[in-house]
C-alpha cells in the first residue's frame, strides 16, 4: 500500500469511528487481556481504562446476510410423448436411474448430464451426449466404453438396460426413456399435472445439496468471486464451517442491475441442519502482516489534523504521542511511531 492510499484509509478509518461505536459495522471480537483503569494525562488520579498495543497480523473481513436453503429451482421439461400418470411429490430426491415422472403409465428415468436428450441416441450416433449415456450405463454396472460412441457395446447394453426395467427392448434411447439432469435432483415444485400432456416444465428441481444463498451489491461482489474461500454459520448450529463461493450471478429481484445473487457451498459433517434457516457469510479480505495495532477508538485527533494515543507509563502518569495510522480491520487500526508493542493505551470507558 503506498503512502497516498494509507493517508486515504485513514482518513476513513478515523471516519468510521462512529459508525462503529453505531453498531452498524461487522467486526470480529477480538478478545484482548484486562486491565485496571489508568491515570489521567494531566499526572491526576482521574482512573481510565486501558488495553495494550498488539503486534500481529491484520485482516479486514465482512459478514453478510444469507438463507440457507437448495439453491434456485430449475425447470424440467415433459420431452415425452403422452399422458402425464405419474409425478413425485415435492421434496422427494431423485436418483441416477429412478424415475423422474411417467407417461402412460411408463416410467422416464434420470440419468446424470449436462447436456438435454436433443435426439434420439442410437447406434452410429457421436457427441457428448452419447459420452453422457455411456458414463451412465458404466456407473449403473453396464459394459461401456466410456467415449462419444454410440457402437456395439453402448446398443448392447441399451438393449439389456430396457430389459432389465421391462420397457420395450429397441437398442434405441428417446425421451420416452430418459431425461439428463445434473446430478441427484430434489423436486422443489410439480408444474404438471395428471392426465395433461407431458409439455413445458413438468417439475422444478434443484441440488441435493445445502448451500447458502445471498444477495450482494456489486462492489461486495469482489469480495465474493467464484471460488473463493469464506465461513458460513448457520443459525442455531454451533460453530461456523469453511465454505466456498460456487456461482455469482446478477439478481433477478427488485434492484437487480446492482446486486447480484451469491451460492456458497460448505461441508456440514454430521452436523444437523434445519430445513430452513437464516445464515451469515463471513468473508475476508486484505491482510497487513506484522503490524502494531490498536483499537480504533483509542486515536485521538490532534488540532494539526494529525493522530496520537495516550501512552500510559508505568508510574501511572500518560503521554499523547503521536501516530500515523494505517489500515483499518476488525475495529482495530495499524499505527506507526514511537509506540512499541505491550505499551498500554487508554481507550474510551
Amino acid at each position: 500500500m503506498n503512502t497516498r492510499t494509507r493517508k486515504r484509509a485513514t482518513v476513513a478509518g478515523v471516519c468510521l469511528v462512529a459508525v462503529i461505536a453505531a453498531g452498524t459495522g461487522t467486526w470480529a471480537i477480538v478478545d484482548l487481556p484486562s486491565s485496571p483503569p489508568a491515570a489521567a494525562d494531566d499526572g491526576t488520579k482521574e482512573r481510565r481504562p486501558t488495553t495494550p498495543v498488539v503486534k500481529g497480523d491484520l485482516t479486514d473481513s465482512k459478514v453478510f446476510a444469507g438463507t440457507l436453503g437448495y439453491g434456485a429451482p430449475v425447470g424440467v421439461p415433459g420431452a415425452a410423448a403422452g399422458t402425464l400418470t405419474w409425478l413425485p411429490k415435492p421434496g422427494t430426491v431423485i436418483h441416477r436411474d429412478e424415475t423422474l415422472y411417467a407417461v402412460d403409465e411408463r416410467a422416464v428415468r434420470s440419468m446424470h448430464g449436462t447436456v438435454p436428450l436433443w435426439r434420439d441416441l442410437q447406434r452410429g450416433r457421436k457427441g457428448t451426449d452419447v459420452r453422457q449415456l455411456n458414463d451412465n450405463l458404466a456407473a449403473l454396472g453396464y459394459d461401456v466404453a466410456q467415449d462419444d460412441t454410440f457402437g456395439p457395446r453402448t446398443q448392447r447394453a441399451v438393449r439389456q438396460w430396457q430389459k432389465d426395467r421391462g420397457q420395450k427392448v429397441t437398442g434405441v434411447l428417446t425421451a420416452n426413456d430418459v431425461v439428463f439432469v445434473d446430478g441427484d435432483v430434489r423436486v422443489a415444485s410439480v408444474t404438471g399435472k395428471l392426465g395433461q400432456p407431458a409439455g413445458g416444465d413438468v417439475v422444478t428441481v434443484t441440488s441435493t445439496k445445502r448451500i447458502v444463498t445471498a444477495t450482494v451489491s456489486q462492489r461486495d461482489a469482489e469480495r465474493l468471486a467464484v471460488g473463493t474461500k469464506v465461513d458460513v454459520r448457520i443459525n442455531g448450529t454451533g460453530d461456523p464451517m469453511t465454505g466456498e463461493v460456487t456461482d455469482v450471478q446478477p439478481s433477478a429481484g427488485e434492484d437487480s442491475g446492482s446486486k447480484v445473487d451469491v451460492q456458497v457451498s460448505f461441508e456440514s459433517g454430521d452436523r444437523q441442519l434445519p430445513a430452513a434457516a437464516s445464515a451469515q457469510i463471513d468473508a475476508k479480505g486484505t491482510t497487513e502482516r506484522d503490524v502494531l495495532s490498536v483499537p480504533v477508538s483509542a486515536l485521538v485527533a490532534r488540532g494539526d489534523g494529525r493522530y496520537a494515543v495516550d501512552v500510559v507509563r508505568k508510574d501511572g502518569t500518560s503521554d499523547r504521542v503521536a501516530v500515523d495510522p494505517g489500515f483499518i480491520a476488525d475495529g482495530r487500526v495499524a499505527i506507526t511511531g514511537e509506540i512499541a508493542e505491550g505499551d498500554r493505551v487508554v481507550v474510551p470507558g
